[in-house]
């Protein structure tokens, strides 16, 4: 029994098509999704990205812990600590990458720190993520060969790093389709198999753009359509200028972005190709998901302070493929980070740990459909933004600073996408349902000491 996850740290759900994007082809993805039992529901528990700690690692919601965990009660240690081979490989940006320098002295004697670069003169095999990938490669043959099972093998991905500037053959990708990019694709229902959404095939020339003022089109020579790209790898940093940025400035921002997903989704395929290869005949479970979304649409509701709230934000993938698990189905059960942990415990046939575990195991969900016992999904900051989310609806409070009067505000899901709709003053007996389930969660007396 071997496990292999990967973790990316931003992934945008709305960027793959079986999640129900209509104009980025992620076959790889897709090929994950058919294999898989795919979850819809899948939210962040800590609003501020931080991969060091993280409720992965811990089993526990970080967004409410006073104090560091004990680095003997991580994942990778107490698997360690009862048999299991731990191999991480974390990818790096660059030699400066603080959040994988940082992971690599928290975990020293399981961890690799593999970098690579972007930009558009990149080759893709230099990347980060297809350098990785490569390692990884080679990781799992060793793995197979040492005969040293039950083994895990951890691959912590940026994802989607800022600036997302790929290599000029995937930053160009989707620059000659002519899509309406902005509506949300309806979720299927509970159990459904997955359909991929098809591309649309209209085209215009990629090296030119209309003129939104009066319709003309300019030429532009290579190095100026190349400056136009690094431009769009990014939004810009303040509030003032994203308010600036015309429907194209987003649309070109999306684009860019579109290419960095297609190149994350080759390397992907590199790594299926190489599971199936070394798995075979061997029970392996593969957990896929992301630590945070990525916005890059024109904001609803929830701007400035409330922005890392948003469900592009907050909204992630879960892909959960192994012998016994159910192949091309969805879930739409609520799940979080916490986990993955007694996921992975049960699937090494381990007894839980005597630590505190707030996540509940995957595993009865994916085999047999059974129902996840979680009824809401909890998330917060360190600066009193919480948010608490059930199966119809989505509530985010500001409560900071104490002297004011919190900001609420509520959404119907999963039809508000965007939220564009605050219900709270039409709904108010759903809002203190939810802030009783938020003050029992979030509350002084449920806090989680320092250990």
């Amino acid at each position: 029994m071997n496990a292999i996850v990967l973790t990316f740290d931003r992934l945008p759900l709305s960027f793959l098509a079986c999640y129900g994007n209509n104009w980025i082809e992620t076959p790889n993805f897709d090929r994950l999704a058919a294999q898989s039992v795919c979850f819809h529901q899948h939210f962040a528990e800590s609003l501020t990205l931080n991969t060091v700690r993280h409720a992965w690692w811990s089993g526990c919601y970080e967004c409410r812990r006073q104090g560091d965990p004990r680095a003997s009660d991580l994942l990778p240690a107490a698997l360690a600590a009862r048999g299991v081979t731990v191999r991480m490989l974390l990818e790096a940006g660059g030699t400066d990458d603080e959040s994988s320098r940082d992971l690599s002295q928290l975990f020293p004697e399981w961890a690799q720190v593999v970098t690579g670069a972007d930009g558009l003169d990149v080759a893709p095999d230099d990347t980060p993520f297809l350098r990785v990938v490569a390692r990884a490669q080679r990781d799992l043959r060793l793995l197979r060969t040492s005969r040293r099972e039950p083994w895990l093998l951890w691959i912590k991905s940026r994802g989607v790093p800022i600036p997302w500037l790929p290599p000029a053959e995937y930053a160009r990708l989707f620059l000659d389709v002519d899509v309406d990019d902005d509506e949300p694709t309806e979720a299927a229902d509970d159990d459904d198999e997955i359909d991929v959404a098809e591309t649309d095939d209209d085209f215009e020339e990629a090296d030119k753009y209309e003129e939104p003022d009066d319709g003309t089109f300019l030429e532009m020579s290579d190095s100026q359509f190349n400056d136009l790209l690094r431009t769009a790898a990014e939004l810009p940093p303040s509030r003032a200028l994203r308010d600036k940025m015309t429907d194209l400035d987003r649309a070109l921002a999306r684009k860019v972005l579109g290419g960095y997903i297609a190149l994350l989704d080759a390397a992907v395929g590199r790594l299926l190709d190489a599971i199936d290869q070394v798995a075979a005949g061997t029970p392996t479970l593969l957990l896929l998901t992301a630590a945070q979304g990525l916005t890059v649409h024109e904001p609803g509701v929830l701007r400035d302070e409330l922005a890392q709230s948003a469900d592009e934000m907050v909204h992630t993938p879960l892909f959960v493929r192994g012998a016994g698990v159910d192949r091309g189905f969805r879930r739409q059960a609520l799940t979080q980070p916490v986990d993955l942990y007694p996921t992975l415990f049960e699937w090494f046939g381990l007894e839980r740990p005597d630590t505190l575990l707030e996540g509940h195991s995957l595993l009865p969900a994916v085999r047999d459909g059974r129902a996840h016992p979680r009824q809401q999904a909890f998330a917060a900051d360190q600066r009193g933004l919480t948010t608490v989310r059930s199966a119809d609806h989505y509530l985010v409070q500001q409560s900071e600073p104490a002297s004011e009067e919190p900001v609420r505000h509520l959404f119907a899901k999963p039809e508000d996408a965007w939220e564009v709709n605050d219900l709270a003053a039409q709904r108010p007996q759903v809002v203190d349902e939810l802030l009783a389930e938020g003050d029992r969660f979030f509350g002084s007396a449920s806090r989680v000491v320092e250990r």
